[in-house]
């Protein structure tokens, strides 16, 4: 996985980096939410901050800075809570 190309056309690499540490799963979101995947990867690929995201997963990925800048922050916060009320 490449995580420091910041011309990578769709994004998923850098998408799938930030969803692995926040447990979520790139793929099983692929596969049952088309819109959303589709959105978050259209979001990651044409962000501004793509050099500096990078730079945070290979710093401290943890580290939750990259909320401050990330387009996709809202979506990637709200996931997992709706999967869980989505399987109840």
């Amino acid at each position: 996985m490449q995580i420091g190309n910041s011309t990578s056309a769709a994004g998923d690499d850098l998408l799938g980096c930030r969803m692995a540490m926040l447990g979520l799963d790139l793929s099983a979101i692929e596969s049952c939410g088309g819109q959303v995947f589709e959105a978050l990867m259209r979001r990651c690929a044409s962000c501004d901050c793509r050099e500096a995201c990078a730079l945070d997963i290979r710093r401290d990925p943890n580290d939750p800075v990259w909320e401050t800048y990330c387009p996709n922050t809202a979506t990637l916060i709200a996931l997992p809570e709706a999967w869980w009320l989505g399987a109840r």
